[in-house]
Order: structure tokens, then sequence, then C-alpha cells
């Protein structure tokens, strides 16, 4: 009876949040809603742009725009939104956002609007595309409690997934009714959504004494202090290279999906298998809000990584639709794990008051390994693979005899070597990852032993029976032999202890990733 309570106890767990969240569940209805809005329009432009020019160069230009300035600018972003009010960030970025929405709006009715306009709408499209990243990544550990930090991003990520599987659709529908210009409306409508849910809701600040302990540090020194908080955990450093990996492999399979269809198949069986992807989706985004990535998370994120690359393998074992739709089906479910578990360790082992810096450090680094994943994958496909699994090529004898030869079984061919990479990868990392932890513990033992020579060199207080208030994490506290014996109170809670003649402390000692497992 109690397992049966247990379970749909977990069952309930994101209503739960929605529920008792109050100022999340806003947060996250607004925002859900403008980001929809946003998938509507971009497939609306591209179908416009497409339209007048029949070129996809011209597609792949407004790609661009909209990727990469956001990721070149996003550490310098996130050192301004741990200075700036986060909540004013979000307020003027969906302003800005909005004003661009109706400009396109306005160029369009008075028949003005330009390719040109789109590269520049779509650059600053880019701009604040960025701050609302990362800002929102660093604004969720102040909504909801740690324990529930799993279930949100599962929550955010499910919004994700049924606007990918949306979007598609409604525009087409809606641009035949309504044209761009209609599309263009109803995404300006959602931002006025976020903007009015953002006002009904308060979000807590970053405590800007924890800044470098300097009084006026740089932007460059911001900058730097991500990188160096990463740098001090060899795990972080260790998710953050898998993660620049998987976000290299997904830049290559976006490019190469459609093709490895469209060789042997229609256009519609490639929305067929779009929408199996979206479902898969969908299913991932519940898992994740469901499981909440309470225990083990760097051992999940393994696991939830090896189930992609076992995905993309059978993807490209065989030009067969059913073949390939159970392979992306198992490949985009995992996604929502695999990014709902990555966002949820970085925003329960950083500092709340140092996050806009740290993730944004992170959002640079998978966002580069995107753009060069979707540069290598052309290349390799069209010019070394695709030759070689000719029939008559060079691996028609071999790799031909299992992936089958003629067009598109180098692309195939491709999509399984990303899968293998990831699984093998994976379950290296899944075989060593308690020495890593290891490691991590030895990292930290340095810097405790840091902070109490730090400890013993305080000033005294004058008056013997004078205390002062101490606060931090119950472990660290306890690991200091300040709090004695343990105390039942879980980790995530702060806690205030009275230390005697000790001035105040405040402990930034570097958590271990899964200290539970």
């Amino acid at each position: 009876m109690n397992a049966l309570t247990s379970h749909l106890s977990k069952w309930n767990s994101p209503f739960q949040l929605l529920a008792k969240s109050h100022h999340f569940t806003l947060f996250w209805v607004g925002q859900s809603l403008s980001e929809i809005g946003n998938r509507l329009t971009g497939f609306g432009l591209g179908i416009w742009v497409y339209q007048n020019t029949h070129a996809v160069a011209q597609l792949s230009l407004v790609l661009f725009f909209t990727t990469l300035p956001g990721v070149l600018m996003t550490p310098f972003v996130g050192a301004l939104v741990d200075r700036w009010n986060r909540q004013r960030i979000i307020l003027l970025s969906d302003i800005l956002a909005a004003l661009i929405t109706l400009a396109l709006v306005l160029l369009l009715l008075n028949h003005n609007l330009h390719i040109w306009h789109t590269y520049v709408s779509a650059f600053f499209t880019s701009v604040c595309g960025s701050f609302q990243m990362v800002t929102k990544g660093a604004v969720l550990p102040m909504l909801v409690p740690k324990r529930e930090i799993g279930r949100a991003n599962g929550l955010i990520q499910l919004s994700s997934a049924v606007g990918q599987v949306a979007a598609p659709g409604l525009a087409g529908l809606l641009i035949a009714y309504v044209h761009l210009e209609g599309l263009l409306w109803i995404d300006f409508s959602t931002y006025f959504v976020a903007f009015f849910t953002l006002l009904l809701i308060h979000i807590p600040q970053p405590d800007q004494s924890s800044r470098l302990g300097k009084a006026n540090p740089s932007l460059i020194d911001d900058v730097a202090y991500g990188w160096q908080t990463i740098s001090s955990q060899i795990v972080l450093i260790v998710v953050l290279v898998f993660m620049a990996l998987h976000f290299f492999v997904s830049g290559m399979t976006n490019v190469l999906i459609n093709p490895l269809i469209l060789s042997f198949s229609s256009e519609a069986s490639f929305g067929a298998i779009m929408s199996v992807a979206g479902v898969g989706m969908v299913v991932g985004s519940i898992t994740m809000s469901i499981w909440g990535g309470e225990k083990n998370r760097f051992a999940a994120l393994l696991g939830f990584a090896a189930l992609n690359g076992i995905g993309l393998i059978i993807t490209g074992l065989k030009p067969s639709i059913p073949l390939i739709s159970f392979g992306v089906f198992l490949s985009f479910l995992s996604l929502p794990l695999i990014l709902g578990t990555n966002q949820t360790i970085w925003q329960t082992n950083i500092d709340k008051n140092v996050q806009g810096r740290v993730l944004s450090m992170v959002g640079m680094m998978t966002g580069l390994a995107v753009a060069f994943g979707n540069l290598s994958a052309s290349p390799l496909a069209d010019s070394v693979l695709e030759p070689m699994l000719s029939r008559g090529g060079m691996l028609a004898d071999t790799v031909g005899l299992l992936l089958e030869t003629g067009e598109g079984r180098g692309i195939g061919f491709l999509i399984v070597i990303e899968g293998l990479v990831v699984l093998l990868v994976s379950a290296s990392l899944y075989n060593y990852h308690h020495h890593f932890q290891h490691l991590d513990a030895k990292q930290m033992a340095l810097d405790i032993e840091r902070e109490t020579q730090t400890l013993k060199g305080l000033p005294q207080v004058a008056k013997q029976d004078e205390s002062v208030a101490v606060e931090g994490d119950i472990e660290q506290l306890q690991t200091l032999e300040l709090l004695q014996p343990k105390s039942a109170l879980c980790h995530d809670e702060i806690v205030v202890v009275e230390v005697s003649n000790e001035a105040q402390i405040q402990s930034q000692i570097p958590r271990v990733i899964d200290r539970d497992t």
C-alpha cells in the first residue's frame, strides 16, 4: 500500500508543484505561450523567405543570424544577468522582441518587407533570446525548492516539446487563412501574456555581495569567474565536455535527418516521422517532470545519453520507415531527459547568485558545439561517406552489406557512427563516474581545508559570551565541525547556528554532484 501511495505521489508531483508554486506556474504558463508564438513566427518566416527566394542559402542565413550572435554574446549576457534585476531583464527582452515582431507586421502590411529585414530581426531576436535563456535558467532555482528543480525543468521541456510538435502544423494551417501577418499578430499577443504574468510574480534577486570579493569587478572578471567556478570541480568539467559532444552530435543529426528520409521516401513520410519524434519528446518531458531527477543525476544523464545513442544507431541502419520511426522516437524521447537532467545538475550544484555567469558559459560551449555539428555534417556525408557507400563504392562490399548501398546510405552510416560514439562514451563514463565523484570529493576536501584555515584566522569577538550567526549549508557546517552532532535536517535546508568567538562566516565551498548517491 505504501509503495502504491509512493508511485501515485510521483505521478502527481508535477501537478503538486504547479499547485504550490504559484509564481513558477504563472512564469511557466506565460513563457510557454510566448515560446509557441516564437515558433509559429519562425516557421512562418522560413516559409515566406523560401517562397520569395527559392534559395536554401537565404534560409540558412536566417538560421545563422538567429543562432550565432546569441551564442557568442552569452558569456557577457550571463555576467549582466548576475548584476542586473533578473525580472526586469526578462520584461525588457519581451518588450524588445515584441517591438521587433510589430515592426515586421507593419513592414509586411505596407508591402515593404524585404529579405534583409529578416536578417536584422533575426539578429536582435537572437540577442533577446540569449538574455531570456540565461535569465530563465538562473531564475528557476529562485522560484522552486531545490528538490523540485528537476520537475520544473521537466515541465519547461514539456512546453518546448509541445511547441515543437504543434507549431509546424499550426503554422501551416494558419498561414493559409491568416497569412504571415496573422502569425506575427499571434506572436505579438503572446508577448503581452508573458509580460503581464511576469508583473504578477516576484523573482528574488542574486546577492551582489557574492561577486568575487572585489569592490568593482569588471565584466571580464565576471565572465572569467564563470569558467573558474566550472573548472573548480572535475565533475562539472566532465559534464560540460560530455554535453558539448551531445550537442555536436545533435547539430549533425538536425542537418542529416531530412535528407536521410527524403533519399528514399516522400515529404509526407518525413512529416509523419517528425510527428513521431514530437510524441517522443512529449513522453520524455512528462517522464522528466514526474521523475524530477532527484538522485543519481550524473549516472542518469549517461544512461539517457546511451539511449539516445541506441536510437541514432537504429535510425541509420536501414532505409525503412518503421525502423527509422522507432529509432527517432527513442532518440527524441531521450532529449528532454538529457537536457532536463543536465540543467538540474548545474542549477543544484552552483550558487544561485552566480548561476547567470556559469549557465552562460555552458550555453556558449554547447551552442558552439551545435554550430560546428551543423557545419561538419554536410561535408562528411556528401563528400566522404556517400561516395564510399554508393554502388561500387569503397565500403560497398563491407559496411554496405549491413547498411545497404545507394543514395542516403552514407548519411545513414554517419548517423550510426554518431550513435556508436555517444553510446561508447556514455558507457565508459558510467564505468568511471564514481571515480570522478571521488576526485571531486578530494577537491572539496581541499576547499574545506582552506575554509578551516580562514576560520582560524578570523578576529576574535571582544566579549567571551558574545556570539554571531553563521549561515551555510548544513553539510558544510558539519564538515567544518561547527555543527555537532549531525542534524536531522535535510541537506537542501539553510541553517543558522551560533558559534562563540567567531566572526560572521559565509561559506562558498563547491558541492559534489550526487552527494546522496
